[in-house]
């Protein structure tokens, strides 16, 4: 969805709608034939991160209950979730997950991550990539048989963007500016978004809340 990032979905007010968003992407997924779909990274949000909107939020706990929502919408509309193991791993949300009990099949880059992620707790199913090819190195692969109504990807897509708008202060308007310190962030420049951050300014107050 256009201009629709793990880092809005981390800035939402209504962590709710993350359910709606996943439930509409499953759609997606499944009208192009596939059955499982990659979430984000078991990582969280830190200033130096190389790319912030593949990122949810700095808080472990508020990350495992987007991943949460994600995977019970992708499920409603037959679809699996898959974190993405690969790279730098943050334990504490490794341990936001264990307690959700959220046990997703995860992507890693060989052997030696996987029985890393094993020693942090972490027991589940792990997919090597490599050269464009998947292969698991346990468990067997599952597949959800059901699909779920589709829902109006434009209505739902200005909901998100306009309950992930976020006021820190008196300035400036900020589009898609990560880690900014003043004015109203916003996750899009279209005019209805833009309109409501002139609001957001004049009232001092806006919906979505900082993820850093």
């Amino acid at each position: 969805m256009k201009d629709i990032s793990l880092l809005t979905l981390g800035s939402l007010g209504n962590l709710g709608l993350v359910f709606e968003v996943g439930k509409h992407v499953g759609n997606m997924v499944r009208a192009m034939g596939y059955y499982y779909y990659v979430i984000g990274p078991l990582d969280t949000l830190s200033q130096d991160d190389p790319d912030p909107f593949y990122r949810v939020h700095k808080s472990p706990f508020i990350t495992a209950e987007v991943y949460e929502y994600l995977t019970l919408g992708l499920g409603t509309s037959g679809v699996i979730a898959v974190l993405d193991g690969r790279g730098k791993v943050e334990p504490g949300l490794i341990n936001a997950l264990n307690n959700r009990k959220l046990i997703l099949p995860t992507l890693v880059e060989d052997q030696t991550k996987a029985s890393f992620l094993r020693n942090l707790g972490f027991n589940t199913i792990f997919i090597i990539v490599g050269d464009g090819l998947f292969a698991l190195l346990n468990g067997t692969p599952k597949t959800l048989y059901w699909s779920s109504v589709k829902s109006d990807a434009e209505e739902l897509r200005r909901r998100v963007l306009s309950n992930a708008i976020i006021y820190l202060s008196p300035g400036e308007i900020q589009v898609r500016k990560a880690f900014a310190k003043s004015g109203v962030i916003v996750f899009s420049d279209e005019p209805l978004i833009l309109e409501l951050a002139k609001k957001a300014l004049e009232g001092r107050s806006a919906p979505g809340r900082v993820p850093w």
